[in-house]
């Protein structure tokens, strides 16, 4: 599934970043541009951050969509 559609980032995506050792949001955004153009996916990415990182999202996701 897409997560972030400006940018054509899926879960796998993700999953594949946190094999490479990505553990944080800001560095999602960092290596993948999550989050760089409209925002609304900061959420989701998080949420599947935590999930690939056998964590709580509440321990990461803290973004809404910007208005």
């Amino acid at each position: 599934m897409y997560i972030c559609i400006c940018r054509g980032i899926t879960e796998r995506d993700i999953a594949q970043a946190v094999q490479q050792g990505v553990s944080s949001p800001e560095q999602l955004a960092e290596t993948m541009g999550v989050g760089a153009d409209c925002g609304c996916c900061l959420n989701h990415a998080c949420q599947a951050l935590a999930q690939n990182l056998g964590r709580e999202p509440s321990d990461y996701c803290t973004a809404v969509c910007p208005s």
